[in-house]
Protein backbone atom coordinates (compact mmCIF):
# COMPACT_ATOMS: atom_id res chain seq x y z
CA UNK A 1 0.00 0.00 0.00
CA UNK A 2 0.82 3.69 -0.30
CA UNK A 3 0.25 5.83 2.67
CA UNK A 4 0.10 9.07 1.26
CA UNK A 5 3.42 10.06 1.59
CA UNK A 6 5.23 6.47 1.91
CA UNK A 7 5.07 5.56 -0.17
CA UNK A 8 4.67 3.78 2.51
CA UNK A 9 0.67 2.73 3.05
CA UNK A 10 -1.77 4.83 4.50
CA UNK A 11 -4.83 3.93 5.96
CA UNK A 12 -5.15 3.40 9.17
CA UNK A 13 -1.64 1.81 10.46
CA UNK A 14 -2.27 -1.43 12.97
CA UNK A 15 0.12 -3.53 14.70
CA UNK A 16 -1.19 -6.69 16.18
CA UNK A 17 0.45 -7.65 19.83
CA UNK A 18 0.32 -11.05 21.25
CA UNK A 19 -1.69 -10.94 24.42
CA UNK A 20 0.99 -11.47 27.45
CA UNK A 21 1.47 -14.41 29.44
CA UNK A 22 -0.29 -14.33 32.58
CA UNK A 23 -2.86 -12.38 31.69
CA UNK A 24 -6.70 -12.62 33.27
CA UNK A 25 -9.30 -14.33 31.54
CA UNK A 26 -11.06 -11.48 28.99
CA UNK A 27 -14.62 -10.68 30.65
CA UNK A 28 -17.50 -9.74 28.25
CA UNK A 29 -17.78 -5.69 29.52
CA UNK A 30 -15.90 -3.07 27.30
CA UNK A 31 -13.66 -0.97 29.28
CA UNK A 32 -12.00 3.11 28.08
CA UNK A 33 -9.36 4.54 30.03
CA UNK A 34 -6.13 6.78 28.74
CA UNK A 35 -2.94 6.51 30.03
CA UNK A 36 -0.12 9.03 28.99
CA UNK A 37 3.19 7.65 27.19
CA UNK A 38 5.99 9.99 26.29
CA UNK A 39 3.52 13.47 26.35
CA UNK A 40 0.88 11.33 24.44
CA UNK A 41 -2.64 10.31 25.74
CA UNK A 42 -3.17 6.80 24.60
CA UNK A 43 -7.28 5.54 24.35
CA UNK A 44 -6.57 1.99 26.22
CA UNK A 45 -10.08 -0.48 25.06
CA UNK A 46 -10.36 -3.51 27.36
CA UNK A 47 -12.73 -6.37 25.61
CA UNK A 48 -13.17 -9.75 25.03
CA UNK A 49 -10.19 -10.20 22.87
CA UNK A 50 -6.78 -12.78 23.26
CA UNK A 51 -4.32 -10.37 21.50
CA UNK A 52 -3.45 -6.54 21.51
CA UNK A 53 -4.10 -4.53 18.98
CA UNK A 54 -2.15 -1.19 18.25
CA UNK A 55 -3.46 1.32 15.92
CA UNK A 56 -2.32 4.64 14.56
CA UNK A 57 -5.39 6.33 13.20
CA UNK A 58 -5.14 9.38 10.59
CA UNK A 59 -5.21 12.23 10.10
CA UNK A 60 -3.40 13.06 13.59
CA UNK A 61 -2.01 10.28 14.49
CA UNK A 62 -4.37 9.12 17.51
CA UNK A 63 -2.88 6.48 19.16
CA UNK A 64 -5.44 3.61 20.42
CA UNK A 65 -4.48 0.25 22.09
CA UNK A 66 -7.56 -2.90 22.21
CA UNK A 67 -6.24 -5.24 25.21
CA UNK A 68 -7.31 -8.43 26.95
CA UNK A 69 -10.01 -7.29 29.52
CA UNK A 70 -7.69 -6.67 32.87
CA UNK A 71 -4.62 -6.90 31.42
CA UNK A 72 -2.12 -5.46 33.87
CA UNK A 73 -1.80 -1.87 32.73
CA UNK A 74 2.48 -1.84 33.63
CA UNK A 75 2.05 -4.76 30.67
CA UNK A 76 0.44 -2.35 27.95
CA UNK A 77 2.83 0.15 28.99
CA UNK A 78 5.62 -2.36 28.44
CA UNK A 79 4.16 -3.20 25.59
CA UNK A 80 3.85 0.47 23.67
CA UNK A 81 6.86 1.35 24.90
CA UNK A 82 8.76 -1.69 23.01
CA UNK A 83 6.68 -0.20 19.74
CA UNK A 84 7.57 3.09 19.88
CA UNK A 85 9.91 3.75 17.41
CA UNK A 86 6.77 2.11 14.90
CA UNK A 87 4.57 4.36 16.57
CA UNK A 88 6.39 7.34 16.01
CA UNK A 89 7.44 5.84 12.39
CA UNK A 90 3.56 5.99 11.10
CA UNK A 91 2.56 9.08 13.17
CA UNK A 92 5.10 10.88 11.36
CA UNK A 93 3.45 9.12 8.15
CA UNK A 94 0.19 10.83 8.56
CA UNK A 95 1.07 14.08 9.75
CA UNK A 96 3.39 14.67 6.68
CA UNK A 97 0.94 15.99 4.18
CA UNK A 98 0.41 19.58 3.85
CA UNK A 99 -3.78 19.70 3.69
CA UNK A 100 -5.74 21.96 2.07
CA UNK A 101 -8.48 24.42 4.01
CA UNK A 102 -12.31 23.42 3.56
CA UNK A 103 -13.29 24.00 -0.14
CA UNK A 104 -16.27 26.05 -0.13
CA UNK A 105 -16.90 25.98 -3.66
CA UNK A 106 -17.25 29.52 -4.69
CA UNK A 107 -15.95 31.42 -7.60
CA UNK A 108 -11.95 32.36 -7.34
CA UNK A 109 -11.02 29.70 -5.20
CA UNK A 110 -8.19 27.39 -5.88
CA UNK A 111 -8.66 24.00 -6.82
CA UNK A 112 -5.78 22.01 -8.37
CA UNK A 113 -6.16 19.08 -11.91
CA UNK A 114 -3.40 17.07 -13.26
CA UNK A 115 -0.82 18.52 -11.06
CA UNK A 116 -1.71 22.35 -11.82
CA UNK A 117 -3.53 24.98 -9.94
CA UNK A 118 -6.80 26.45 -11.30
CA UNK A 119 -9.11 28.85 -10.07
CA UNK A 120 -12.52 27.95 -9.92
CA UNK A 121 -15.77 29.44 -11.63
CA UNK A 122 -19.46 29.00 -10.43
CA UNK A 123 -21.46 29.80 -13.09
CA UNK A 124 -25.13 28.91 -12.68
CA UNK A 125 -26.68 27.01 -15.13
CA UNK A 126 -29.65 24.24 -15.59
CA UNK A 127 -26.94 21.72 -16.67
CA UNK A 128 -24.55 20.13 -14.07
CA UNK A 129 -20.93 20.28 -15.47
CA UNK A 130 -17.13 20.90 -15.46
CA UNK A 131 -15.49 22.47 -17.96
CA UNK A 132 -11.65 23.23 -18.17
CA UNK A 133 -11.46 26.26 -19.88
CA UNK A 134 -7.54 27.82 -19.66
CA UNK A 135 -6.66 28.69 -16.01
CA UNK A 136 -10.14 28.38 -14.95
CA UNK A 137 -11.99 25.63 -13.65
CA UNK A 138 -16.16 26.34 -14.70
CA UNK A 139 -17.97 24.32 -12.39
CA UNK A 140 -22.11 24.39 -14.21
CA UNK A 141 -24.26 23.91 -11.22
CA UNK A 142 -28.18 24.78 -10.55
CA UNK A 143 -28.65 29.09 -9.06
CA UNK A 144 -28.61 28.27 -5.44
CA UNK A 145 -26.64 25.12 -5.67
CA UNK A 146 -25.86 23.74 -1.82
CA UNK A 147 -22.02 23.29 -0.83
CA UNK A 148 -22.41 19.81 -0.69
CA UNK A 149 -24.31 19.78 -4.44
CA UNK A 150 -21.49 21.54 -5.95
CA UNK A 151 -19.02 19.42 -4.00
CA UNK A 152 -20.97 16.38 -5.47
CA UNK A 153 -20.61 17.35 -9.19
CA UNK A 154 -16.71 18.17 -8.57
CA UNK A 155 -15.85 15.10 -7.28
CA UNK A 156 -18.14 13.49 -10.19
CA UNK A 157 -16.16 15.31 -12.38
CA UNK A 158 -12.65 14.30 -10.74
CA UNK A 159 -13.62 10.69 -10.35
CA UNK A 160 -14.60 10.26 -13.93
CA UNK A 161 -11.43 11.87 -15.32
CA UNK A 162 -9.12 9.93 -12.55
CA UNK A 163 -10.97 6.04 -13.88
CA UNK A 164 -9.78 7.31 -16.92
CA UNK A 165 -6.24 7.82 -16.28
CA UNK A 166 -5.87 4.80 -14.12
CA UNK A 167 -7.69 2.48 -16.99
CA UNK A 168 -4.80 2.79 -19.35
CA UNK A 169 -2.02 3.14 -16.46
CA UNK A 170 -3.28 -0.30 -14.62
CA UNK A 171 -3.87 -1.80 -18.17
CA UNK A 172 0.05 -0.90 -18.91
CA UNK A 173 1.16 -1.66 -15.39
CA UNK A 174 0.18 -5.00 -15.48
CA UNK A 175 1.31 -6.11 -18.76
CA UNK A 176 4.55 -4.17 -17.45
CA UNK A 177 4.52 -6.43 -14.40
CA UNK A 178 2.93 -10.00 -15.76
CA UNK A 179 0.10 -9.75 -13.32
CA UNK A 180 -3.44 -8.98 -12.85
CA UNK A 181 -6.16 -7.30 -10.66
CA UNK A 182 -9.37 -9.06 -10.45
CA UNK A 183 -11.02 -5.29 -9.81
CA UNK A 184 -9.49 -1.99 -8.63
CA UNK A 185 -11.87 1.06 -7.71
CA UNK A 186 -11.38 4.74 -6.88
CA UNK A 187 -12.75 5.80 -3.12
CA UNK A 188 -12.40 8.99 -1.02
CA UNK A 189 -9.20 8.32 1.26
CA UNK A 190 -8.03 9.90 4.52
CA UNK A 191 -4.60 9.50 4.48
CA UNK A 192 -3.09 7.02 1.70
CA UNK A 193 -2.66 7.18 -1.75
CA UNK A 194 -3.63 3.52 -2.95
CA UNK A 195 -3.59 0.14 -1.35
CA UNK A 196 -3.53 -3.88 -2.32
CA UNK A 197 -4.50 -6.76 -1.21
CA UNK A 198 -2.72 -9.84 -2.92
CA UNK A 199 -4.93 -12.30 -1.61
CA UNK A 200 -8.06 -10.29 -3.40
CA UNK A 201 -6.43 -8.89 -6.11
CA UNK A 202 -7.72 -5.95 -5.57
CA UNK A 203 -6.39 -2.27 -5.45
CA UNK A 204 -7.68 0.93 -4.39
CA UNK A 205 -6.49 4.09 -5.51
CA UNK A 206 -7.30 7.53 -3.42
CA UNK A 207 -9.87 10.08 -5.26
CA UNK A 208 -7.26 12.74 -4.72
CA UNK A 209 -4.50 11.72 -7.47
CA UNK A 210 -6.82 13.39 -10.02
CA UNK A 211 -5.42 16.51 -8.66
CA UNK A 212 -1.56 14.82 -9.36
CA UNK A 213 0.65 14.95 -11.99
CA UNK A 214 0.03 11.82 -14.68
CA UNK A 215 3.96 10.80 -13.15
CA UNK A 216 2.52 10.76 -9.88
CA UNK A 217 -0.33 8.78 -10.72
CA UNK A 218 1.48 6.11 -12.53
CA UNK A 219 3.62 5.59 -9.74
CA UNK A 220 0.87 4.94 -7.28
CA UNK A 221 -0.11 2.50 -9.72
CA UNK A 222 3.31 0.41 -10.28
CA UNK A 223 3.77 1.00 -6.19
CA UNK A 224 0.19 -0.99 -5.10
CA UNK A 225 0.86 -3.29 -8.45
CA UNK A 226 4.09 -4.43 -7.37
CA UNK A 227 2.56 -5.67 -4.29
CA UNK A 228 0.88 -8.53 -6.54
CA UNK A 229 4.13 -9.78 -6.99
CA UNK A 230 5.75 -9.01 -3.47
CA UNK A 231 3.71 -7.79 -0.26
CA UNK A 232 5.73 -6.41 1.57
CA UNK A 233 8.40 -3.05 1.23
CA UNK A 234 11.56 -5.02 1.61
CA UNK A 235 14.72 -5.34 -1.06
CA UNK A 236 12.58 -6.94 -3.45
CA UNK A 237 9.75 -4.84 -3.61
CA UNK A 238 12.14 -2.01 -3.97
CA UNK A 239 13.99 -3.89 -7.43
CA UNK A 240 11.04 -4.17 -8.64
CA UNK A 241 10.47 -0.53 -8.44
CA UNK A 242 13.86 0.32 -9.42
CA UNK A 243 13.82 -2.54 -12.13
CA UNK A 244 10.90 -0.76 -14.14
CA UNK A 245 10.83 2.55 -12.80
CA UNK A 246 14.28 3.71 -11.57
CA UNK A 247 12.98 7.28 -10.50
CA UNK A 248 10.73 6.20 -8.23
CA UNK A 249 11.99 7.70 -5.36
CA UNK A 250 11.84 10.83 -6.90
CA UNK A 251 8.23 10.66 -7.83
CA UNK A 252 7.41 9.97 -4.29
CA UNK A 253 9.30 12.99 -2.69
CA UNK A 254 7.17 15.09 -5.51
CA UNK A 255 4.43 13.55 -4.80
CA UNK A 256 4.56 13.84 -0.99
CA UNK A 257 4.90 17.45 -1.10
CA UNK A 258 1.48 18.31 -3.07
CA UNK A 259 -1.24 18.97 -0.88
CA UNK A 260 -3.79 16.71 -0.43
Amino acid sequence: MIFAPFFVPFYFISDTIPSMQGATQPSSMIRMSTICINGCDIVVEEKNIKNMHLSVYPPEGRIHISVPAQTNQDKIRLYILQKWPWIVEKRNNLTRYTRQSARQYVSGEEHFWRGKSYRLKVVPDKKSQVIVNGDYIELYVRDGATLKNKAHVLESWYKADLNRVLHDLVDKWQAKLHVQLDTWQIEKMAARWGSCCKNKRKALFNLELAKKPYHCVEYVVAHELAHLVEENHNDKFQNILFANLPNWQSIRKELNEFTI
